[in-house]
């Protein structure tokens, strides 16, 4: 594909045409909340399309952008179902090339962009941005191929300034997690900043790949502060079972579970992440939030570990560890919770611990972690 000429003939179009956003807004997405029966579903949430086509050699030959996301209509993109494991719910994203095109039939190269938009901002300048999201194989056929990307587009020069690349064409049709990152420079400021996928194919060759669990944020950034660390160093864990990682007490892995957090505490961007690791593989574990601290943060006994959070308890989400003992949160936590800017919550995992309780309670808690919640 001769790239360089499909991005410079694209975004003059692009820029012109597309509802983008001003500034790059955090921005999460898991397709459970879209009516998959609409055909601007996907357009009203502010995905956008456009195709470049090329002649069978590569030559360019036209482009057309850059229009609402369609919705079952057989071009570009569409919700689907039943295409999750447990970590993906009952709605996806699946990305295609566009079939309503006729210029397949004459061996015409179609690549075909489904994307969000963003004015970069002076309050975007030095945030570590990424991209990330899950993703497996579709109907995928050779020789299609599939992108993941962040482009930079220079309003004034309508050239590429920067961008950050993605190749899925030969990823597994099991679920996996990838991303894509790019720190915003200031010479960036009134430029176009992209998210989204593309696929180039022609003759009507299938292209499909699915994506769900979409974030748009900050990374290395942990919002909050962990407390009640299982350690000791407040109350003792109720065997002897301290645990020396920063995590919660000790359970069978002779180590604490540890609780930490990615995104923002931001309520509006909805994007923030609870992430256990450390835990027991292949167990159920609870997400909470409550009111207070327990015990002026140091937490009382709770079966093998501390109870940390408590006060006004709401049940966040229950997820299975993997086979590491990790697991994350996938669901708005904010919105789950009922917080509003100002508040302070905490939060702690509660999990199983079933065959090697060090205390024998069967079931251990993390670390707690308090977050004040901005607007």
């Amino acid at each position: 594909m001769n790239t360089s000429k499909a991005l410079l003939s694209a975004f003059v179009t692009c820029a012109l045409t597309a509802t983008g956003f001003a500034q790059v807004n955090n921005y999460v997405q898991d397709f459970e909340s879209l009516d998959a029966s609409s055909p601007s579903a996907l357009g009203d949430d502010g995905w956008v399309v456009g195709a470049n086509v090329f002649d069978s050699s590569g030559g360019y030959l036209y482009n057309y952008f850059a229009f609402p996301a369609p919705n079952g209509s057989g071009a570009f993109c569409n919700v689907a179902s039943n295409e999750g494991g447990p970590d993906q719910g009952a709605q996806q994203l699946v990305v295609f090339n566009d079939y309503n095109n006729g210029d397949h039939a004459v061996g015409h190269l179609i690549e075909a962009n489904v994307f969000r938009e963003y004015t970069i901002t002076a309050e975007d300048v030095g945030r570590p941005l990424i991209f990330s999201f899950d993703a497996k194989m579709g109907d995928l056929q050779a020789p299609t191929t599939a992108t993941a990307f962040i482009k930079i587009i220079n309003t004034t020069t309508w050239f590429l300034d920067d961008a950050d690349y993605l190749d899925l064409t030969n990823i597994p049709n099991t679920w996996a997690n990838y991303q894509v990152s790019m720190t915003i420079d200031s010479s960036w400021v009134g430029s176009l900043f992209q998210i989204g996928f593309m696929n180039y194919t022609s003759n009507y060759t299938p292209s499909g790949v699915v994506y769900d669990n979409i974030r748009l944020g900050e990374f290395g950034v942990s919002p909050g502060s962990p407390y009640c660390l299982g350690d000791g160093g407040g109350t003792v864990c109720p065997c002897g079972n301290n645990g020396s990682n920063g995590g919660g007490c000790a359970n069978g892995s002779g180590d604490g579970c540890v609780l930490t957090t990615s995104g923002t505490d931001s309520v509006s961007a909805g994007d923030l992440v609870l992430s256990a690791s450390n835990a027991i593989p292949s167990q159920p574990g609870l997400y909470f939030q409550g009111n207070n601290a327990v015990n002026n943060a140091n937490g009382n006994i709770f079966g093998d570990g501390l109870r940390c959070a408590g006060g006004g308890v709401i049940r966040l989400q229950v997820r299975f560890s993997d086979g590491s003992g990790g697991s994350a949160t996938n669901i708005d936590i904010g919105a789950r919770g009922g917080v509003s800017a100002g508040d302070v919550k905490r939060y702690q995992l509660w999990y199983r611990d079933p065959n090697t309780s060090p205390c024998g309670a069967q079931f251990n808690l993390s670390n707690g972690i308090e977050i004040t919640w901005t607007a």
